[in-house]
């Protein structure tokens, strides 16, 4: 999962949820001093594949699950 497909993944968590990616990230960006010069997109990629119960063509329609949109 790319971090564009993460990024369209995170309207969907609870605000726990939301808290515990964010503390995650804070974490991932300030490990070994990296906060200055780690790009948050490099750390965001490290949740790639954690999302789990997706439907196998989520990325290729992901407005249809998330605002209804027809389906490509």
């Amino acid at each position: 999962m790319s971090a564009t497909e993460i990024m369209a993944e995170l309207p969907k968590l609870t605000r726990p949820e939301l808290e515990a990616v964010g503390a995650r990230l804070h974490e991932l960006l300030c490990r070994d001093g990296l906060a200055a010069g780690r790009h948050w997109g490099q750390a965001l990629g490290e949740f790639a594949g954690t999302v789990e119960e997706l439907p196998a063509d989520y990325a290729a329609n992901h407005d249809h699950y998330l605002h209804g949109a027809p389906k490509r």
